[in-house]
C-alpha cells in the first residue's frame, strides 16, 4: 500500500473500472474458494498457538523502531525490520528473541549510502535495497557491509517490491507509470534484466484502480512464486518463465461488477461508505500450502468512519489449498503500510502501538489478551513494536 492514504484517495480507489474477466474454476480447473463473511471467526477461535515478542530498543543508543510504513523478514536466526519512513529510513536486525543486534544505517549521497529506501529482499546471504530510479544498492548479510549497485530499469521510479529470481533477472511490481494499452490496462508485473536494463512484462494486467491501493505483491513457493495485485479474483503462479492460474478468488455476490463502479463523483462517497464489494488488498503470503490474504468489506462495518482508517472492515483470510477451506478473523494491524512475512508454518506482522492499543479496546484477541497485556509491559519504549507470531488452525 501506497505511503499516504488520505479520503479522496480511498475513494478514488473505488472510482475506475474492474479488472478484464478472469478464468472461472470451470474453465481452468484450478481450486476455486468461496469467501463469505461466514468464514469469519473470532481471532482466538482459529489461531493455535501465538506469541508475542517485543523488539527491545537499542539500551545505549535508542533508535526509532515507530514507523507506519514497514517491512518484516524472518530467517533462520534473525527478525529484519526494516523501517521506511523516508528520509530516515533504517534496517534493523533482531534475534529471535526480540534483542536488537545492529542496524543498517546509510543515509547519504556516497556509492555505498542511499537517500531513500523503497524496498527490501534478503536472498541468503545478502540484503537488497531498491534506492529510486531503478537501482539497487546491496549489503551483505547480516554485517551489512557494501557489496555493489545494480541498475535495473530506470524508468521504474518506485519499487517497492522485488526480488531475484537468477544471477541477472529480477520479478518485480514497478509503480504504475501511467501508460495504458488500447484495453485501458497494464501489466502489474515484469521481470527486469541488470545486464541489459531491460523489462519483459508478465500477461497479468490491471486497470488503475489497484495502482491506487499499491503494488503487485509476490511469495516465493520454492521454485515458483505466488502473485497477487489489489482488485484481483485470482491468485497466479509464475515457474519456468510461464505464468499461470493458481486459485479463484470467488467472493459470490459481493463480487465488484464493472458496471457498479461506473459512478460520477457525487455517488462516491455514498459508495464506499455502504461497503457493497469485497475487495481483494493484493498482499499474499503462505506457508504450509495455507495462504493468507487482505480484504475490504468481507464483513459491513455500519460504524465506518471514512475520516479514520481504523473502522475500515479489514480482514485476514486464510485459504488451504489442501482441505479447501477458508478461515477469516478481523485484522489486528488493519489497512496497513507493513508487510509481514510467513515462514515455517507461521504467520509474522508487526503491531504497533496504535495497532495493540485498538486490539485491547476492541476485545479482538479474546483469551490472547492477558497474554498481550504482560507482553506491552516488557516494552522500553511505550512505542516500539511488538512482533505477533502465530499459526492458523483450518476447521474441518
Amino acid at each position: 500500500m501506497k505511503i499516504s492514504k488520505t479520503r479522496f484517495f480511498i475513494l478514488l480507489a473505488f472510482s475506475t473500472s474492474l479488472f478484464s474477466c478472469q478464468p472461472t474454476a470451470e474453465e481452468s480447473g484450478i481450486t476455486n474458494f468461496n469467501i463469505t463473511d461466514e468464514n469469519i471467526s473470532e481471532i482466538d477461535e482459529v489461531i493455535s498457538s501465538i506469541e508475542f515478542i517485543p523488539l527491545k530498543n537499542n539500551n545505549e543508543s535508542p533508535v526509532n523502531l515507530n514507523c507506519s510504513v514497514w517491512n518484516l523478514t524472518v530467517t533462520e536466526n534473525y527478525f529484519v525490520y526494516s523501517t521506511i519512513c523516508n528520509p530516515e529510513a533504517k534496517v534493523h536486525l533482531f534475534d529471535l528473541n526480540g534483542n536488537y543486534i545492529k542496524s543498517l544505517d546509510k543515509n547519504g549521497n556516497g556509492p555505498e549510502e542511499y537517500q531513500v529506501i523503497q524496498g527490501t529482499d534478503i536472498n541468503k546471504d545478502t540484503l537488497s535495497v531498491t534506492v529510486g530510479a531503478g537501482k539497487i544498492k546491496q549489503y551483505h548479510f547480516p554485517d551489512f557491509d557494501y557489496i555493489r549497485t545494480i541498475s535495473l530499469n530506470e524508468e521504474a521510479v518506485f519499487l517497492p517490491n522485488f526480488t531475484k529470481i537468477s544471477p541477472d533477472k529480477w520479478l518485480t511490481s514497478p509503480m504504475y507509470d501511467g501508460n495504458l494499452d488500447e484495453s485501458g490496462e497494464f501489466n502489474i508485473f515484469k521481470i527486469m534484466d541488470s545486464s541489459t536494463g531491460q523489462s519483459t512484462e508478465l500477461p497479468i494486467k490491471a486497470t488503475p484502480i489497484a495502482s491506487e491501493i499499491g503494488e503487485g505483491e509476490f511469495e516465493k513457493l520454492k521454485n515458483s512464486f505466488l502473485l497477487n495485485f489489489a482488485f484481483s479474483d485470482t491468485l497466479y503462479q509464475y515457474q519456468n518463465d510461464q505464468t499461470s492460474p493458481y486459485a479463484i478468488l470467488d467472493f459470490g455476490d459481493r463480487k465488484p461488477k464493472k458496471d457498479d463502479l461506473k459512478m460520477d463523483g457525487a455517488m462516491l462517497e455514498a459508495t464506499v461508505a455502504n461497503q457493497p464489494f469485497v475487495i481483494n488488498m493484493g498482499k499474499i503470503w503462505q506457508t504450509d500450502s495455507i495462504s493468507r490474504i487482505k480484504t475490504f468489506a468481507l464483513a459491513k462495518n455500519p460504524n465506518m468512519d471514512l475520516a479514520n482508517m481504523r473502522t475500515f472492515p479489514i480482514h485476514e483470510v486464510f485459504l488451504d489449498h489442501k482441505t479447501n477451506q477458508v478461515i477469516a478473523f478481523q485484522s489486528l494491524a488493519g489497512w496497513s503500510n507493513g508487510k509481514g512475512d510467513a515462514k515455517d508454518g507461521y504467520f509474522y506482522d508487526i503491531l504497533r502501538a496504535e495497532d495493540w492499543i485498538f486490539a485491547l479496546e476492541n476485545g479482538l484477541l479474546g483469551k490472547y489478551e492477558e497474554q498481550l497485556e504482560k507482553t506491552i509491559k516488557e516494552l522500553e519504549d511505550f512505542e516500539d513494536p511488538i512482533l505477533i507470531k502465530y499459526q492458523v488452525k483450518i476447521k474441518d
